[in-house]
């Protein structure tokens, strides 16, 4: 039966904490393009929820376009060898809360990741059976606000609502015109957020909440 609503996932700081092997992969990979950058998890939190061109100047200054992408490709290929044996860390009760979201909603994931990270966190994590599709900013080199919508529309959603972690995503969500969820648990701090969970498992009554306020 189709769901009237759906909720759309961020995947950093939001359905996993992959900081720690992230660092790990990215530091094999300099070391393997025999590269001068190297990464601790603080610099390396720092980048989550950036695309693909906002993390490159950050992490490889000085270097051409050309040759800062061509390491970011080098950290991301060895990222999702690296994840697949090595995931990120899952929050608590989160296969239970989403088998009970997927009961009543479609669930999605909107990331600014590059191709393969998102469905590495479904694969290795074994989250396949309750998202109904998903979407990064490598797939189409839009900003999440735009993969958004484009998601929306692909998917023919009529009302939808999107968590995320960081003040970015609360811009990114509004310019897209939808509600917004604080997953405060996270990597991000957003003051007086009107809608804001603690814990994962607290996702389903805030949910409803929104939805019930947005009719």
């Amino acid at each position: 039966m189709e769901k009237e609503c759906s909720i759309i996932f961020d995947l950093d700081g939001t359905l996993w904490d992959a900081i720690a092997p992230i660092t790990v992969a990215w530091n094999q990979a300099m070391a393997k393009a025999k590269a001068p950058f190297r990464f601790d998890e603080v610099k390396m939190k720092s980048y989550m929820g950036l695309t693909p061109a906002e993390t490159c100047p950050l992490a490889f200054p000085g270097l051409s376009f050309e040759e800062e992408m061509k390491l970011f490709q080098s950290c991301v290929h060895e990222e999702i060898v690296y994840l697949s044996k090595h995931p990120g860390k899952l929050y608590p009760k989160e296969q239970e809360t989403l088998a009970v979201l997927s009961q009543s909603y479609s669930l999605y994931l909107v990331s600014n990741s590059d191709k393969g990270y998102v469905e590495n966190y479904l694969s290795a994590c074994r989250m396949e059976e309750y998202f109904s599709g998903h979407l990064c900013a490598g797939d189409t080199g839009l900003a999440k606000w735009q993969n958004i919508q484009y998601l929306i529309k692909r998917e023919n959603l009529a009302r939808a609502l999107y968590i995320g972690d960081t003040l970015k995503d609360k811009v990114e969500t509004e310019k897209a015109g939808i509600p917004f969820i604080h997953a405060a648990y996270g990597f991000g701090i957003i003051e007086n957020c009107p809608h804001a969970i603690r814990r994962l498992e607290d996702l389903p009554t805030e949910a409803g909440i929104v939805f019930k306020n947005e009719k």
